[in-house]
């Protein structure tokens, strides 16, 4: 059987004032969206498709045709939300998502996933040491590289990088790329937003992508290159490692042991393991007191949404602490949106937390 691990990193960059991505990463499914529109509206319209789909996969068999459905049905919402609010009026997200999928009856038991992709948020693949995108941007400068009339380089520099020619809540109709592929044991899926694309050349993308280390810091590495690299742009960016028993593991080459090798050998792995401690315990005191993520004050109806910051638990003598109980409670919220709050999602500053309780409030003012 089959597992998908991840690590998720999302960051307002250096220049934007607020973060209008917005993602979901589940056990089984994960999407990317890439908000665009003025007075919060792109903040809106991403946390709307993403919070949506995650409602309408529960209970579901994710396939690649739910994904044409469940994208189109939420792409009418945001275009209707947008056509009841004047400040809302434009708003729109790209989306790019995968879903592991029940294996088909002639797949022979193989495992899959399906993807789905709108607008130019992007996903990749490195399978077998091979890299390459699987998503086909909807820009203007893809056109143009389709057409031979720019390299994919200039397209990442170019000034009219930013317009996509299609996407989430611009129209009533929306054309949604979607497809299946098999699942292998090793497989390492990328979605991002063009965040990380416009500051990262691909080269790098694929280099860091290749290492064996774990998702999540090869995700928060991703996004601290593309923040070192100018960050005009939010980021964010899911890794994803298919993990199984499928593949058989590469058979090391056989080693002579004597006295000597045994001294040396026992020598090496008793520093190793002072290093590894060492590393661990500041690595592990540095990530209790970074980044923020939401709770709820008690376990009333009406218990207010709180913004805490550290790890979601106690880790060694680090706690997190409580910064801030918002007038967000818990029965303005979705089950949904209650579920994800007792998950802590996590955010890399207080700014976004705030953020992202105002487009809860926003969300729920909408089902009202």
């Amino acid at each position: 059987m089959m597992l998908l691990k991840h690590g998720v990193a999302t960051d307002t960059g250096n220049v934007r004032p607020q973060n209008e991505d917005a993602y979901v990463a589940s056990d089984q499914l994960f999407a990317v969206a890439d908000g665009m529109g003025g007075h919060n509206a792109g903040e809106v319209a991403s946390a709307l498709a993403t919070t949506l789909l995650l409602e309408r996969a529960a209970g579901q068999t994710l396939t690649p045709e739910w994904f044409v459905e469940a994208i189109t049905s939420i792409n009418r919402i945001i275009h209707e939300s947008a056509a009841e609010s004047t400040e809302r009026r434009g708003m729109g997200t790209t989306i790019c998502a995968l879903a592991l999928v029940q294996p088909h009856a002639e797949a022979s038991g193989q495992q899959q996933v399906a993807l789905a992709n709108v607008g130019d948020s992007r996903i990749y693949l490195t399978r077998s040491g091979k890299f390459r995108q699987l998503s086909v941007d909807h820009s203007y400068v893809q056109e143009l590289v389709t057409e031979g009339l720019i390299t994919e380089e200039e397209a990442r520099v170019h000034p009219r990088r930013n317009i996509v020619t299609r996407a989430l809540g611009i129209d009533d109709r929306v054309a949604v790329d979607s497809w299946l592929i098999p699942l292998f044991s090793g497989d390492r899926f990328i979605l991002c937003s063009d965040g990380l694309v416009d500051e990262v050349p691909t080269a790098d993308i694929a280099a860091l992508a290749a290492q064996h280390r774990e998702p999540q810091i090869i995700a928060d590495e991703l996004v601290a290159l593309a923040k070192r690299n100018g960050g005009r742009d939010n980021i964010t960016v899911i890794v994803v490692d298919a993990v199984g028993d499928s593949t058989p593991a590469p058979v090391a080459e056989p080693v002579v042991d004597t006295p000597a090798h045994r001294s040396k050998k026992q020598w090496l792995i008793g520093v190793g393991i002072a290093l590894a401690v060492l590393i661990s315990v500041v690595t592990t005191g540095r990530n209790a007191r970074s980044g923020y993520f939401l709770s709820f004050e008690n376990a009333s109806q009406n218990s207010s949404v709180c913004i805490n910051r550290g790890a979601s638990s106690q880790v060694l003598w680090f706690s997190p602490t409580r910064e801030l109980c918002t007038d967000l409670q818990r029965n303005d919220l979705s089950s949904v949106h209650q579920q994800r709050i007792r998950e802590h999602i996590r955010f890399s500053s207080f700014i976004d937390a705030q953020r992202h309780v105002e487009a809860l409030k926003e969300i729920s003012a909408l089902n009202d």
